[in-house]
């Protein structure tokens, strides 16, 4: 390590430790912090294990930062040589799990410098260069949260995918459409499916430009206020694939609003979950009999051995509660902080590793769940037929004969209670019956009263008529494609990785 930076890294540690001068030691000793982990205080600080799943991040912001070190001249070329190979000979290690955080590191920053010493001695310090922990905390938990980001877009696209193929399949399915839950119109099972593929393009929507807010550069932002160091921001940013830098160094390591941002997408998305999966534990009792689930994905009551429960589907409908518990509990951890760092930031972590675990997993239940499903046409289009749910259209064909709306619904209303006196359908009335109660209807009726003509008859842009549906199926394909497609241009390649290969290959 040359005079010139070992006297840098000493300005850096004093810049961010401010420890009293001491006698010059015979050999420079590693910091060491105030307390070790396994003392009884250590118990109150939060278990650096919290943190380990940041290790590559924190990793890969070191080997960015390192790498523009070096191109600005802060570190020489050797220098920025040794460090970036025993930062890659750590993240090997890390890979081949010889490497964990023990109990002597605070944090994993510490924890990373500790094995850096072992490896390359003093110069491991450098490290710290025109950097502080809290700026590094910031740049690790958006490097981390985008890598989830990316899954989370496949694993919804995957489901938007199942749920078009869904529509086209059931395309001449009829069932009954609700309104309070009470039976109100005959629509195609299809116009249910891309209803739900409509939700889940929002939370894509969401998602995207969540992530413009997310993939921002706090590195460089030191403390609070910047450094004296001739750094090159930009350079960094590329160098990690941020698409900008953050303009203000104390708002870069206290912003938390994107963790909030994204706590409230995965709490409306997972509201979506359980909105489907509250229809379908409906649909699979004896009283609906629309749907049966294939017996891997049910379980057998030992008690009463007559039925099978939807554990699964009611685990999806329930545990969506847990991620909108989490965003009020951001919400309430952020309100009325100072603005700067503080330990009350590193408090949201352990909420925003149970959110991506949990939204992934119900995620992944959707997925698996969902063609697990049989469905039952016939048993909906008979309960499309019954509770007359095509009065409606005996009220239009009145109000086209010239009656007022209301004369109209008055006349239907009697018919229905006719109907429901005799446990007769609709089409199941003959033409005097009909015109006891208006003259106005004739033999044309009885085409307007079946579920097909209920049906095909809604042809309004988004209503349910298989025309109108089928053109839905198409819109939602070509959405479908153009989000993958962004998808896969932002996270198609490592552009950090493959930055840094090249700039050393070329020292």
């Amino acid at each position: 390590m040359s005079p010139q930076s070992k006297n840098r890294a000493d300005q850096n540690q004093e810049q961010e430790q401010q420890e009293p001068l001491q006698n010059p030691p015979v050999k420079q000793e590693p910091p060491q912090s105030d307390f070790s982990l396994s003392e009884p205080v250590g118990r109150f600080w939060q278990n650096p294990k919290i943190e380990q799943v940041l290790l590559y991040h924190d990793i890969q912001s070191s080997k960015a930062h390192i790498q523009m070190l070096g191109q600005t001249g802060i570190l020489s070329s050797e220098e920025t040589k040794q460090l970036l190979h025993g930062l890659e000979k750590i993240q090997d290690d890390l890979a081949k799990g010889k490497f964990a955080l023990n109990a002597q590191d605070i944090d994993i920053h510490a924890g990373l410098e500790r094995a850096l010493r072992e490896e390359l001695g003093e110069l491991a310090s450098s490290v710290r260069i025109a950097k502080s922990r809290n700026d590094q905390i910031a740049t690790d938990v958006r490097l981390w949260l985008r890598d989830a980001i990316a899954e989370i877009f496949s694993k919804i696209g995957s489901l938007r995918e199942t749920f078009i193929s869904f529509a086209e399949r059931d395309l001449e399915t009829v069932m009954p459409g609700y309104t309070h839950l009470q039976p109100a119109c005959p629509i195609l099972l299809s116009h249910w499916w891309l209803a739900h593929e409509l939700r889940f393009r929002r939370d894509s929507d969401r998602l995207f430009d969540l992530y413009k807010r997310v993939n921002m550069l706090p590195l460089g932002a030191g403390a609070l206020g910047g450094t004296n160091f001739p750094i090159d921001r930009n350079l960094v940013a590329q160098l990690l694939g941020f698409d900008e830098v953050m303009e203000n160094s104390l708002d870069a390591v206290s912003d938390r609003d994107y963790l909030i941002e994204f706590a409230a997408f995965a709490a409306l998305t997972g509201q979506h979950l359980s909105q489907i999966a509250e229809d379908l534990l409906l649909w699979q009792t004896q009283e609906f009999g629309f749907i049966k689930l294939r017996k891997a994905f049910s379980f057998k009551s030992l008690s009463m051995p007559q039925k099978r429960n939807p554990e699964l589907i009611e685990i999806l409908r329930a545990r969506p509660a847990a991620l909108s518990g989490r965003l009020a509990e951001f919400l309430i951890q952020l309100k009325a902080l100072p603005m700067g760092f503080s330990q009350d930031l590193q408090e949201c972590l352990p909420g925003l590793l149970d959110i991506v675990e949990k939204l992934k997993f119900l995620l992944e239940l959707a997925i698996q769940l969902l063609p697990a499903i049989e469905i039952d046409a016939t048993r909906m289009r008979q309960a499309a037929s019954a509770d007359l749910t095509a009065s409606s259209l005996a009220v239009d064909f009145l109000v086209a004969k010239g009656l007022t709306q209301e004369q109209a619904a008055r006349v239907v209303e009697q018919l229905i209670l006719y109907c429901k006196e005799r446990n007769k359908n609709l089409p199941d009335l003959a033409i005097n019956e009909w015109q006891y109660f208006s003259p106005a209807f004739d033999v044309d009726i009885f085409q307007h009263v079946t579920v097909e003509e209920s049906v095909s008859s809604r042809t309004s842009y988004g209503g349910t008529a298989s025309m109108q549906v089928s053109q839905a199926i198409e819109r939602a394909k070509e959405s479908l494609d153009a989000d993958m497609i962004q998808v896969s241009k932002i996270f198609s390649t490592s552009r950090f990785k493959d930055t840094v290969h090249k700039a050393r290959a070329g020292q």
